[in-house]
């Protein structure tokens, strides 16, 4: 070997050697294992190459690395997500409205479907509030379950009415047949038109068996009697329902709809009388909602500075 190159090839080793140390140095005092060192003495040069290259590369070519070392070292360490909370867990404490209003898109989808596939005809009616959702398709998940529901009420009345129809005299038939219709007027699926053409053939058939047999009348059939005939504005029917049944007719219910309409009549004198035989009659039980609705008529009643209520008495001191 010629003198020359065998000084290159001595250099080259000692450089190779050196970088070696250094290296090892290095990486002892950063606590890193030296054996690697070997691996650069027994292959000068190219050992240094295919441990760093690697590396270099992705730098090279503007790409992050991923430092192993320094995964293994904090795997531990690394925070947890926080987790979602679980959707049915939160419907025992919050309300869905609620519920939806702080779930993410694919959150709220899948509470409308958990809880649609439950049980379709328990569940629609709370989640009625996403049927105006941003999310279009959260929108149209409540906007089938109305159709669902839409159609097996018309189905159930389709065969209610058709079993009433044919024995209109069969007390069971009048009963069911009342039954669907409650759960129609109450959906909250129905057009307005529909409303109001079933609630006239709810008083149809409530009337009819009034006049046939009252003693099969209901009071729950009473309540929606009344009800349906104030909201189709049918106030002379309606009071005059009150004035030849009301013994049969006491429930807060029947007495929210009177005093609402002679309220809408405008008719001040009725509407105290409806008060005062509500508070004379202490066997009608009333919901924390409407002992507060009666506090609040007993005061405006009492006071004259109430939107030119006369002043009087109602006496509900006692309730």
């Amino acid at each position: 070997m010629e003198p020359k190159a065998t000084t290159i090839l001595v250099l080259f080793l000692a450089a190779n050697l050196a970088l070696s140390m250094l290296c090892a140095i290095v990486r002892a005092v950063r606590g890193k294992s030296v054996g690697v060192v070997l691996f650069f003495v027994f292959l000068p040069g190219l050992g240094i190459v295919l441990f760093y290259l690697p590396r270099l590369v992705p730098a090279l070519f503007g790409k992050a690395g991923v430092d192993r070392e320094a995964v293994l070292t904090h795997a531990f360490d690394i925070d947890r997500q926080p987790e979602h909370p679980d959707v049915q867990e939160a419907l025992d404490v919050v309300p869905v409205e609620d519920a939806m209003a702080v779930s993410s898109t694919m959150e709220k989808r899948a509470l409308l479907l958990r809880q649609l596939t439950k049980s379709l005809e328990d569940n629609y009616k709370i989640l009625l509030a996403a049927e105006q959702d941003d999310d279009s398709e959260s929108a149209h998940y409540v906007a089938a379950a109305k159709m669902e529901i839409y159609r097996l009420q018309q189905a159930r009345w389709l065969e209610c009415r058709r079993d009433y129809e044919q024995d209109p005299g069969d007390p069971d038939r009048y009963h069911a047949a009342c039954a669907v219709l409650f759960d129609m007027l109450s959906s909250e699926v129905l057009s307005a038109r529909e409303l109001l053409a079933y609630r006239r053939r709810l008083c149809e058939m409530v009337q009819e068996r009034i006049a046939s047999d009252e003693a099969e009348v209901s009071l729950e059939e009473y309540e929606w009697c009344l009800d349906s005939l104030v909201e189709l504005g049918r106030f002379e029917d309606a009071e005059a329902l009150w004035r030849d049944h009301a013994d049969r007719m006491r429930s807060e219910a029947v007495y929210n709809s009177l005093l609402g309409m002679f309220y809408r009549m405008g008719d001040r004198r009725k509407f105290e009388d409806v008060m005062d035989d509500l508070c004379k009659n202490r066997e009608v039980r009333l919901t924390p909602n409407g002992l507060e609705q009666l506090r609040y008529w007993t005061n405006r009643l009492a006071g004259p500075e109430a939107s030119g209520l006369p002043q009087g008495q109602t006496g509900c001191a006692e309730r």
